[in-house]
C-alpha cells in the first residue's frame, strides 16, 4: 500500500516537517531509496542523514537541522515506525471460507467470515468467530473456542476445551492443551496424573513459532490480554501470565507459577514451580528464577562473559565459596568474643 506522507503522520500521531510526498515502502536508512521512509531511535546513525537517499525519514526533533528530507517528527521513533510499517503492510487476510479439502466436523460453529485452509481439522463442538483465520494443517480438538479475527498459522495443534480470545496471533507449529508434565512415583514406576485443566487465552496475544503451553492439572493455563510470547517458550501446567507481559525466546517457566502485569522476561530464563513474580518485573536473559518477586524492578543471574581462562578461575573459586563464607562468618564470630 501508498500513502501520502501528510496522512502517515495524522495516522501516527506525528508532525509532519517539510513538504508532502508518497510513501511506498519502509526500509533501514542506509539502504532506503526513493519511495521509502526510514527512521532513526538510535543517535549513532545520525550519520546516515545526509547521505540517506530515503524519501522521508522518522526522527526525533533535536536531528531536524541536520534532516535533507521531509521528516515525522516525534519523541518515539521506533513506536511511529512500528505504526507507519502496520499501515503500509497490513497482514495478508485470506478469503472466507471452508476448504473442500479441510476435514470440519457437522457439530462445529463457524462463522461465515472465517477461513479454513486445506487440510485443516476441525472437530465437534468447536467454534470460531467472525474473520478468523485456521491455517493448512491445523488440528482444532473438540469444544475449542477461537474467537474474532485471531489468525493460527499453518501446522499448529490446539488440544479440547481450550478458549483463545479476539485478535490473536498464533504461528506455527505451535502447541496448546498438551498435558502438564504431572507424575507421581509408586513404587520403581511413575503414574500419570490426569490434567484436567484447559488453555484460556485472552485477547490480543502474540504466540511465537514452536511455542508449548500445557493444560492445567486442576485449575486452568492462562494467558493475559496483550501478552506477547516469543518462540520456543515452555509453559507449563496452571501457569498464569498478567496482561501485557512479554516474554522472549526458549524461556521454560514450570508449573503453578504466577507472573504479573507487564513484565518484560528475557530469552534462556528458567522459572521454577509455584513462585509468584510481581508486576512490572524484568528478568534479564539466562536468569534462573528459584523464588517469588514480590517487588517490580529489574532482576539478573548468571555470570557475564569473560577469558576462558578467568572463567575457569573464577568457577574453581565460586565452588569454595560455602566453604569461604563459613570461615567468615567464624572469624566475625571470633572477633566479637575478642572485643
Amino acid at each position: 500500500m501508498a500513502y501520502l506522507l501528510a496522512d502517515l503522520a495524522t495516522q501516527t500521531g506525528s508532525k509532519l516537517e517539510g513538504d508532502d510526498c508518497l510513501i511506498e515502502g519502509i526500509a533501514e536508512i542506509s539502504s532506503a531509496g526513493s519511495g521509502d521512509i526510514a527512521f532513526i531511535s538510535n543517535p549513532a546513525y545520525a550519520e546516515h542523514l545526509s547521505t540517506s537517499s530515503a524519501s522521508a525519514l522518522i526522527i526525533k526533533a533535536e536531528l531536524l537541522d541536520k534532516c535533507p528530507v521531509p521528516a515525522l517528527v516525534t519523541e518515539n521513533p521506533r513506536l511511529v515506525y512500528a505504526k507507519v510499517a502496520n499501515l503500509l503492510y497490513p497482514p495478508r487476510k485470506s478469503d472466507a471460507g471452508v476448504s473442500p479439502n479441510a476435514v470440519v466436523s457437522s457439530l462445529a460453529s463457524i462463522d461465515k467470515t472465517a477461513s479454513i485452509a486445506a487440510g485443516a481439522v476441525i472437530s465437534a463442538g468447536v467454534s470460531i468467530g467472525a474473520g478468523a483465520q485456521i491455517g493448512a494443517g491445523c488440528v482444532i480438538e473438540n469444544d475449542v473456542v477461537i474467537g474474532s479475527n485471531t489468525r493460527i498459522s499453518a501446522n499448529v495443534t490446539v488440544g479440547y476445551g481450550c478458549q483463545i480470545g479476539d485478535d490473536c496471533i498464533i504461528h506455527s507449529g505451535v502447541v496448546l492443551g498438551t498435558d502438564g508434565f504431572g507424575f507421581v512415583k509408586d513404587g520403581d514406576t511413575f503414574l500419570k496424573i490426569p490434567q484436567i485443566g484447559n488453555v484460556v487465552i485472552g485477547n490480543n496475544v502474540e504466540i511465537g513459532a514452536n511455542t508449548t503451553i500445557d493444560r492445567g492439572a486442576l485449575e486452568n493455563t492462562i494467558i493475559g490480554n496483550g501478552v506477547k510470547l516469543d518462540n520456543q517458550i515452555q509453559i507449563a501446567h496452571g501457569v498464569s501470565i498478567g496482561d501485557n507481559t512479554v516474554i522472549s525466546s526458549s524461556t521454560a517457566i514450570a508449573g503453578s507459577t504466577h507472573i504479573g502485569r507487564g513484565c518484560l522476561i528475557g530469552g534462556l530464563v528458567g522459572i521454577v514451580e509455584h513462585l509468584n513474580i510481581a508486576d512490572n518485573v524484568v528478568i534479564t536473559g539466562r536468569t534462573m528464577v528459584t523464588r517469588s518477586i514480590t517487588q517490580s524492578g529489574s532482576y539478573s543471574s548468571s555470570t557475564p562473559m569473560d577469558t576462558t581462562e578467568n572463567w575457569r578461575k573464577n568457577s574453581a573459586r565460586f565452588r569454595r565459596l560455602d566453604e569461604l563464607a563459613r570461615r567468615v562468618a567464624n572469624l566475625e564470630k571470633t572477633n566479637k568474643s575478642a572485643d
